[in-house]
């Protein structure tokens, strides 16, 4: 066991430990200039300075966190050079291919370490989240599929947020992460498109122009937000586009037609949520436009589907049987904005999937 281990396994970090890790961290955060005197985090991109000293000032509410960090540590990335993926769906079900696992997978390790840096100051994780980051931003020189391209959209916003912690941590350079975003990932944004892979290119556009300080690529992107959810969400809070969606490339038909319906609710609604928290941190808040406030619409109508499946349209059709209906992790930030009770039941009964950017940990 570590001695960062068993301090933790001992019932919190030593004041001493404590102030040390808050001090490195401090010094690792501000090289290379990002940090104004006296600060201790480069500009919020996902988490501001309160919620990282939050983290920090209360040991257990991270501890399973370091425990899978620590578990995670040895993890090693698996890029490739050129990126292409075959179609995720096909006439009879999903495809997912050892790379598309990875990419994903790599991102989502990278993004721990990175919290756990946050919270302990401990420059291992740091260095962790930054080898994953650069070892596919030294790598990937092509996507060359429409499923690779989909992927990017989905998956390399989670790289992002990753380096937005670690960014000026020991002397790492980010100069091919940072092309990477504006070379290859920028120009294969799905943000055009009018299902969910318009609000994760909006995501995905978000994330970059935080990152890299493009105040119109930003404007752009919100803009795009504000047009998406006010053209996918209807009068009753439903997304017309998802509700139907099947478990074949017969994406709104066939005979399993909207079984995945409530299931890709969820994954339009998620980067929905993550985009206007973007926006927010960057002083462009979108929460209480006319926008959100579609937003808040399908929450609620999301939330009580989640809450009473049933009563979800193709419920019957399917004879009771849905894919991903707890997929609601996201639903700990939406009840901060817009509260409501069948939100609150949700997140009160638990076991809630697409939890990978650690929504339940973040925003309790």
């Amino acid at each position: 066991m570590t001695s960062a281990a068993a301090w933790r396994s001992e019932g919190g970090w030593r004041a001493a430990g404590r102030l040390l890790r808050v001090v490195v961290a401090a010094t690792a955060w501000c090289a290379g200039g990002l940090c104004q005197a006296g600060a201790a985090l480069p500009p919020a991109l996902w988490l501001t300075s309160a919620d990282i000293d939050a983290l920090r000032a209360d040991p257990a509410r991270s501890a399973a966190l370091l425990r899978r960090c620590d578990r995670e540590i040895d993890v090693v990335a698996a890029p490739v050079a050129v990126f292409a993926p075959p179609p995720h769906y096909t006439t009879t079900g999903v495809v997912q291919t050892d790379v598309s696992r990875r990419f994903a997978s790599d991102g989502s390790v990278a993004w721990r370490a990175a919290l756990c840096f946050a919270a302990t100051g401990e420059a291992r994780y740091a260095a962790h989240a930054q080898a994953l980051i650069s070892a596919w931003s030294d790598t990937l020189v092509a996507v060359s599929s429409e499923q690779g391209a989909s992927e990017i959209n989905f998956d390399l916003p989670s790289y992002v947020l990753a380096a937005s912690l670690v960014r000026g941590a020991g002397d790492w350079n980010d100069a091919s992460f940072r092309r990477l975003l504006t070379g290859i990932a920028l120009p294969l944004s799905h943000s055009a498109r009018k299902n969910n892979h318009g609000n994760w290119g909006v995501l995905l556009e978000a994330s970059i122009a935080a990152y890299v300080g493009d105040r119109e690529l930003l404007a752009r992107a919100r803009a795009r937000w504000i047009a998406l959810l006010e053209r996918q969400v209807d009068a009753d809070g439903v997304l017309g586009l998802e509700v139907c969606r099947s478990d074949t490339n017969d994406y709104c038909g066939g005979p399993h037609q909207g079984i995945n319906g409530l299931s890709y609710t969820h994954y339009t609604l998620l980067p929905a949520t993550a985009a206007a928290r973007i926006f927010e941190l960057q002083g462009q808040s979108v929460w209480q436009t006319p926008a959100g406030q579609q937003l808040a619409s399908a929450y609620r109508r999301a939330a009580l589907w989640t809450r009473e499946p049933e009563r979800f349209p193709a419920y019957a059709r399917n004879q009771g049987q849905l894919n991903g209906v707890r997929n609601a992790a996201y639903f700990a930030l939406l009840q901060r904005h817009y509260p409501n009770e069948d939100g609150a039941q949700v997140l009160a009964q638990g076991r809630l999937g697409m939890n990978s950017l650690e929504w339940l940990l973040l925003f309790p």
